[in-house]
């Protein structure tokens, strides 16, 4: 029989269960308040005890898939035997794996943030992104510091800087995933993809090595995580 009281923590994290079910499946914008009420069974007061607005909900989430990202990295960082390097490019190619994974959702859920007049609240969460895995980064560049792999002065301002990179690539993503269903798709995506591939250039600079060392995507993983829509 299932429990009939949830302590106020239970409750917000089954508030945010069903929340990124309802954001995953029908998006963000399409997804009302009431619809996130009804489906976690709450009423408006208890909703609003934990949530001041949805914004508030979408950032809740984005704080749940960084702890998976911060996962993917530990995973990494606990197989024997790796160098600071293979640590750096097997966590890139682990998160890029996540978010090949979880594409539609993930795009369905956040695709509002890529919009101009939301551009603060992207900041923010870029930020709270940057800060949750800022730590990792450090300390797989410092290993490669000591050891030589990287030649980098400060490794906490390499690690910054790589995980900015991604705010430098905010236009292209929106253009892309809004061309999604149009005929200039195609273009839309390959410059994306030059523009991602350019960022594992400058993250080879960052490090100090060979143009190329770290592949930053595939070929063919835009076109994989922006689909042509329907």
């Amino acid at each position: 029989m299932a429990r009939a009281y949830l302590s106020a923590e239970e409750r917000r994290e089954q508030i945010l269960d069903h929340a990124q079910a309802l954001f995953f499946e029908k998006g963000y914008d399409r997804t009302t308040v009431q619809d996130l009420m009804a489906a976690a069974g709450v009423s408006k007061g208890g909703f609003y005890h934990h949530f001041s607005a949805k914004e508030d909900v979408l950032e809740a989430i984005n704080v749940r898939l960084a702890a998976v990202s911060v996962k993917v990295i530990e995973e990494v960082l606990a197989r024997p035997g790796l160098t600071a390097f293979e640590q750096l490019d097997q966590s890139l190619r682990s998160m890029r794996r996540f978010k090949r994974e979880q594409a539609s959702g993930i795009i369905a859920a956040f695709e509002t943030l890529l919009r101009p007049e939301n551009i603060s609240l992207y900041d923010r969460i870029n930020r709270a992104n940057i800060t949750t895995v800022l730590p990792l980064f450090e300390a797989i560049i410092e290993a490669g510091r000591q050891d030589g792999s990287f030649d980098v002065p400060d490794a906490r301002i390499a690690a910054q800087a790589i995980l900015s990179l991604g705010s430098m690539s905010h236009d292209t993503v929106a253009k892309a995933v809004a061309a999604r269903d149009q005929a200039d798709r195609a273009a839309a995506n390959a410059a994306l993809e030059r523009a991602l591939v350019f960022q594992g250039v400058i993250i080879d600079r960052i490090l100090g090595l060979p143009d190329g060392s770290i592949q930053f995507v595939e070929p063919g993983f835009v076109d994989a995580l922006l689909p042509p829509e329907g």
